[in-house]
């Protein structure tokens, strides 16, 4: 019986334009997207027969946090056939014509509906150990597709690290490894409809650019302050008009020290880099009051985390 881990990271949008509605009721995107070390584990265990799989919540300190400020709340994704890494499993074994049991144990640190795609990433972590783990054969480019039958971000998350995303997230071209930045996270205790953001981003008078060939140069260079210049993001509008408290904690990200901050995908975390580590152990200090004078009622969840740096995401256990 083979057994095998599987690091599920995080991702943020650097930038994230969205274009008009095509034929098919999709939105055209374009965007710079970039994996976390806040991450999820699936661990995937062959069983003589069937899909069985068990959720559970871990410490995002033991999961690429290096910070945490908050209450952690105790939304699980379901462990049954509604769950998206259950729904890769089944569609990699459809596409491949697998028959094999399989037992998939996740441990969740990447907070729920957050926009920091972690169902994304753990489908696209179910389909990259699978491949390994079963010995399939299949190619990046094959893994992706597979992925873009499931969600926007799955192909993505298959490749992780830093990459330009078009169309509706199924082209991906990587761009080069960047540093591994520090950045910090808020999680207000709130959820996002993606697809109600997008209906309400059509009603808009104009379409929102963003620099996102700044960014990709900016990241190419390696220069975080040029980064920071060009951070954008469409959907801030639609989401601070239906969630003035996003637009506010991006604010208190800024005022706190954050050399740039945004929204991330259609919200409802938010982000802000920091330019090293001592840099950003200072702003959680700065936060932590911030946020208890700025807010009432439940706290966000602050997470400390960098820019992923870790090539080693399956590993054999």
């Amino acid at each position: 019986m083979g057994r095998l881990t599987v690091a599920a990271p995080a991702k943020i949008n650097l930038a994230l334009e969205v274009g008009g509605v095509r034929p098919d009721g999709y939105h055209d995107i374009h965007s710079v997207m970039q994996s976390l070390d806040l991450r999820d584990t699936v661990i995937l265990e062959d069983r003589p027969a069937g899909v069985s799989l068990n959720c559970v919540s871990v410490d995002p300190l033991e999961q690429g946090a290096l910070a945490h400020m908050g209450s952690l709340r105790g939304h699980m994704p379901p462990s049954d056939c509604r769950n998206i890494v259950w729904q890769a499993a089944k569609l990699l074994m459809e596409a491949t014509g697998t028959e094999r049991g399989l037992h998939i144990t996740l441990r969740k640190a990447i907070p729920l509906s957050a926009g920091l795609g972690g169902g994304s990433s753990d489908a696209a972590a179910v389909l990259r150990g699978l491949n390994e783990l079963w010995q399939l054969g299949l190619s990046m480019e094959e893994l992706m597709d597979v992925g873009g039958e499931i969600g926007a971000d799955v192909p993505f998350c298959v490749m992780g690290g830093s990459a330009e995303v078009r169309g509706i997230g199924e082209i991906v071209t990587p761009l080069p490894t960047t540093p591994p930045w520090f950045v910090i996270l808020i999680n207000p205790p709130m959820g996002v409809s993606t697809a109600a953001c997008y209906r309400e981003y059509d009603n808009l008078a104009q379409p929102i650019s963003v620099n996102v060939d700044g960014v990709m140069e900016a990241l190419t260079a390696g220069d975080m302050r040029q980064i920071s210049k060009c951070l954008g993001n469409s959907l801030e509008a639609v989401t601070f008009k239906q969630l003035p408290l996003v637009a506010t904690l991006k604010d208190v990200l800024l005022e706190c020290g954050c050399i740039g901050a945004l929204m991330t995908g259609s919200g409802p975390t938010v982000f802000g880099l920091a330019n090293s580590q001592e840099h950003a152990r200072g702003i959680m200090l700065k936060l932590d009051s911030a946020l208890r004078q700025e807010l009432s009622g439940e706290m966000p969840n602050v997470y400390l985390t960098r820019f992923w740096a870790n090539d080693t995401c399956c590993v054999p256990s």
